[in-house]
């Protein structure tokens, strides 16, 4: 591999080498825009108009200029004037950050002056900071992964959108520091996960404020960080920043070697999620982090193709992307735009909650491809509007909803969601199988139930990320609706380097989907062997019966010499302190304010349930109650089958009886309107499902 020196000495010569456009279309004239904006970086002058008519006739985008125009002026200049300190990298920076591309879209798009002249000072306070991220290499040199990055962006588009607001000599002083505080940090950062032998070592910056915020992160170690990193959200932020970046500073300085470096190295980066996401458009780290992790491609990809730098579109399966944020969406009667929330991913459940921003890809998508099932998520289902999407917005795209009705998506990660359709009172199941991913938890095989607009088996929400917290067994098998074999969950790391994958796997053997219903298996075997070989198989069933609301899950473990016991967890939502919870003997109920749920369990070794919590701060343990099944003797192959029959707090669930004859498993489900009957053999690696 070479050397720092030498990269960058052949960084001009090997420029060319990433499906890069020819040059004579590298060049995009700074005298066309008619003192509107001055880069043109994501649009031209001639998109303006359409952006004014959809920021103030659309109904989808009142939410976007109720942000922009719900700006509280007075407190952020309060703020900058007695508050600011130039060290915090963590919360003030991207406050100044935020608050100028804003104000720089809402002037150009309302020609407001003063928001223009704020979001101007935003920029100039941010030029101030020494440094622009708080992460070091050897100790001293910048690492630009989110504050570097954010603040790069906000500059570049701040110089753009204000166009004549500001001065050239003004806009070349921005774009100046721009370069060196934020190109090259972004640059060095990204660079070290191309070459790690290069990579002296990581920090944090003792000199910031970070660790007065954030103590718990001092014990981590940083040592494997840029190897980490190298696959994630971490790394797709800091190379998108670096292209647009790149880009800005061309466009007003002009085709230069060092942007000739950054702009490789950036596409190159990018270039690399090729292998990070799946055939079909999956993402690795979940609903929330493939949001922003595909945002901030999209944003540099536009740029790079715009500007005839490079064309990446398709190192990702977009429509397919599309598909994955449709299947991982799970509406509620609290929140419409809430997701199924495996691993660190889920809405916020308070101040922004039923706020989030997930539509920009979906609107990109949409335009870019036609996609009308894209438009549909991005109006409906992705939260709230922001400036990306107000800026690939193209309302000639039709709607074509997701249809209704009982459906099962797999996707190649190996997660799996049954639903009957889209609305909050609609059934979703989801089971999180599959292989390792950054911001995972320790949940092969752990269940979430919604029904009837609420959730009723839930993931735990957002668990600290510092292994110093009490708190983080909620990452582990214990803190999810998963299997317990003699109290012992799968493998997980000891989170000393972060929220790091682990090594657990765990695959879908089985699905089948019919009128009516549908079922699956999934052997996590591989996750457990790594801390008890005891364990031979272990293996979780799901059935879900649509028309009855009602999910069977049959877990069996199979033990080489050790008789034991298997715990199953269902953990119930209470965010709102709204739930109750109650359990005895094979039988538990969890009660919600809009729907309940029945639970019946049986096992050849008896069975037992308790309500309980996890022995952590009573102020997050009581957001997260369970009842916890247990099977009642020792035996080679403990098994549970336990039904979970859901209704609107106006209506009985469905009536279940469990009866077992040797290795097979007889449910009935019934309602007043229909009865169906579920046979279960148990009696090689994966059962037998029969139904009706």
């Amino acid at each position: 591999m070479p050397t720092r020196r030498t990269f960058l000495q052949q960084s001009v010569t090997t420029f060319g080498t990433l499906a890069l456009l020819p040059t004579q279309f590298l060049q995009r004239s700074l005298h066309d825009h008619n003192g509107r904006i001055s880069l043109g970086l994501f649009f031209d002058d001639s998109d303006i108009e359409r952006m004014r008519r959809t920021f103030t006739t659309n109904a989808a985008f009142r939410s976007l200029g109720k942000r922009l125009n719900g700006i509280d002026r007075d407190a952020l200049r309060a703020f900058i004037q007695t508050e600011l300190r130039y060290n915090d990298q963590l919360f003030h920076i991207i406050k100044l950050s935020d608050a100028a591309q804003a104000l720089s879209m809402l002037y150009m798009l309302t020609g407001d002056e003063d928001a223009a002249g704020l979001a101007a000072e935003c920029v100039r306070e941010m030029l101030k900071f020494d440094r622009w991220d708080y992460f070091l290499e050897d100790g001293q040199h910048v690492i630009g992964i989110q504050r570097a990055s954010s603040t790069m962006i906000s500059v570049a588009v701040s110089a753009d959108w204000l166009g004549d607001f500001i001065s050239r000599d003004e806009r070349e002083s921005w774009l100046t520091v721009m370069s060196e505080k934020g190109c090259d940090s972004c640059f060095r950062s990204i660079y070290g996960m191309r070459y790690p032998e290069t990579v002296i070592g990581w920090t944090r910056d003792e000199a910031s404020t970070y660790f007065e915020h954030r103590p718990w992160d001092r014990p981590t170690d940083l040592s494997n960080r840029h190897l980490i990193l190298d696959s994630t959200n971490l790394k797709a932020v800091p190379a998108a920043a670096l292209a647009i970046g790149a880009t800005a500073y061309r466009q007003h300085f002009g085709d230069s070697d060092k942007t000739r470096r950054w702009i490789e190295q950036a596409t190159y980066s990018l270039s690399t999620f090729r292998d990070f996401f799946t055939p079909d458009g999956s993402y690795h780290e979940g609903a929330s982090y493939a949001n922003y992790t595909a945002l901030n491609i999209l944003k540099a990809t536009s740029v790079l193709k715009r500007h005839r730098l490079a064309d990446l579109t398709d190192i990702i399966n977009w429509q397919g992307h599309a598909d994955y944020a449709v299947g991982l969406s799970m509406p509620t009667d609290y929140d419409p735009y809430d997701v199924v929330n495996f691993g660190d991913n889920g809405n916020a459940k308070s101040g922004q909650a039923g706020r989030p921003k997930r539509t920009a890809v979906a609107i990109w998508i949409a335009s870019t491809f036609r996609d009308r099932k894209a438009q549909w998520f991005g109006l409906n289902l992705g939260g709230v509007q922001d400036e990306w999407a107000l800026i690939w917005y193209d309302d000639s795209v039709p709607v074509t909803p997701e249809p209704q009705g009982d459906q099962l998506w797999h996707s190649d990660l190996d997660w799996i969601v049954a639903r009957t359709g889209y609305d909050p009172k609609d059934l979703t199941v989801a089971m999180r199988s599959g292989g390792p991913g950054n911001h995972e938890h320790a949940d092969r095989n752990s269940i979430i139930v919604k029904s009837h607009g609420e959730q009723l088996v839930v993931d735990p929400y957002r668990p600290p990320y510092g292994f110093t917290d009490p708190s983080w067994m909620m990452r582990t098998t214990a803190g999810h609706s998963a299997v317990l074999v003699d109290g012992e969950g799968h493998q997980y790391h000891d989170g000393t380097e972060g929220t790091n994958a682990s090594q657990a796997v765990a695959h879908i053997v089985r699905k089948v989907f019919r009128h009516g219903y549908c079922h699956w298996t999934s052997d996590a075997t591989p996750a457990y062997q790594m801390v008890n070989r005891e364990i031979v198989s272990i293996t979780r069933s799901v059935v879900v019966l649509f028309d009855l609301s009602t999910v069977v899950v049959f877990d069996v473990v199979q033990k080489e010499s050790q008789p034991g016991k298997i715990q199953a967890r269902f953990f119930g939502y209470n965010h709102d302190g709204r739930i109750k919870l109650m359990a005895g003997g094979s039988q538990f109920q969890t009660v919600r304010p809009h729907a309940h749920m029945n639970g019946v369990a049986q096992s050849p070794q008896g069975v037992s349930s308790m309500v309980q919590s996890l022995p952590i701060a009573e102020s997050e343990s009581v957001k997260h109650p369970f009842v916890e099944l247990t099977t009642t003797s020792d035996s080679l192959r403990p098994a549970l089958l336990t039904v979970l029959s859901c209704a609107p707090t106006d209506s009985m669930p469905a009536s279940a009886s469990v009866t077992i004859e040797g290795d097979t498993y007889m449910v009935d489900v019934a309602n007043d309107a229909s009865s169906t009957r579920i046979v279960v053999v148990d009696s090689g690696l994966i059962p037998e499902i029969k139904i009706g």
